[in-house]
């Protein structure tokens, strides 16, 4: 597959469990009438490379940040955290950067909110869009009363200023909408299913987000020059199934790769984690430099695959 020079689009999904997902987890609906809340991501894991055994680095988004960015696992205490974050990295953004790509982190909180801003800096990411560039554009009427604004106008935005680019470029957005006290808008919430639980119908609305994302954008000229990354910070605090809720079903995330016009496909069975999406993600641009991950390419074969949670 020849994907050298494509645009990156990297949706980090708050509390994404795989058990929101029917497709990934088919064995909690097969006595349930609603089959999953992520009938759009599922649809394009059906067409995407998809990992079916996604594992997170941890229980906390902070440690997905240096997970997917930077290969770089966290332990007992989250990577960023640690005197060693100080040291010089080369992290996926910076790599891109140098081969001309712009880059960019989108959230929906406030500006220098969880750390998240820092580390992007850190990484190599040059334009970081939050709360307060949105509203600029938009007014004040989006915000969620907790977290941010919320997740369907915000990728409505990312998407605006996506527009605004020059290719290639890597575009990361966290999304927010999907977190405790699990809040939705008013005009969403007669569209969505009840769920069983509080986060359920969160994540339906993710996934409806990303619908409308992708139809709002699919005409664009840099659409089908896309490679769309789909990860998981962590599970969600609120579990459904009792399967989901003790190891490794505690740390089962959704984690996907897709292209508009069906060029990368495939099921992916091996146990693989949030550290393996750079250096898979770079083979698949065919970036043949030298750098440094603790993660692998998920696409080749391994005679032993390894996971660190």
């Amino acid at each position: 597959t020849e994907l050298t020079g494509r645009n990156v689009v990297l949706f980090i999904m708050e509390s994404f469990s795989a058990e929101h997902s029917a497709l990934l987890r088919p064995d909690i609906y097969v006595d349930e009438e609603q089959k999953g809340y992520t009938p759009f991501l599922d649809s394009l894991m059906r067409q995407s490379y998809t990992f079916y055994n996604m594992y997170a680095n941890g229980k906390r988004s902070i440690q997905a940040l240096p997970a997917v960015w930077s290969s770089i696992p966290s332990f007992k205490s989250p990577f960023v955290l640690m005197p060693q974050a100080m040291a010089e990295t080369r992290s996926l953004p910076a790599i891109l950067k140098d081969k001309g790509y712009e880059t960019m982190f989108f959230c929906g909180s406030d500006h220098g909110s969880m750390g998240f801003g820092a580390y992007a800096r850190q990484t190599g990411i040059e334009n970081l869009y939050s709360r307060e560039d949105y509203e600029k554009v938009h007014g004040t009427d989006d915000f969620d009363g907790y977290w941010g604004i919320w997740d369907d106008k915000f990728l409505s935005f990312m998407g605006e200023q996506i527009d605004t680019l020059s290719e290639p470029f890597l575009a990361s957005i966290f999304t927010i909408s999907s977190h405790h006290p699990f809040v939705l808008p008013e005009q969403w919430k007669e569209r969505l299913p009840k769920g069983k639980n509080q986060i359920q119908p969160c994540a339906a609305y993710l996934d409806a987000s990303i619908e409308q994302f992708f139809a709002q954008n699919s005409n664009k000229s840099w659409f089908n020059n896309t490679i769309f990354v789909f990860v998981s910070d962590h599970v969600s605090c609120d579990y459904y199934a009792d399967k989901t809720a003790v190891s490794p079903g505690d740390f089962h995330i959704l984690g996907a790769m897709y292209t508009p016009n069906g060029e990368l496909r495939g099921q992916n069975f091996e146990p693989v984690s949030q550290i393996d999406i750079m250096p898979t993600l770079l083979g698949l641009l065919e970036y043949d430099e030298p750098y440094f991950a603790y993660g692998r390419d998920a696409r080749q074969a391994s005679e032993e695959p390894i996971t660190i949670v």
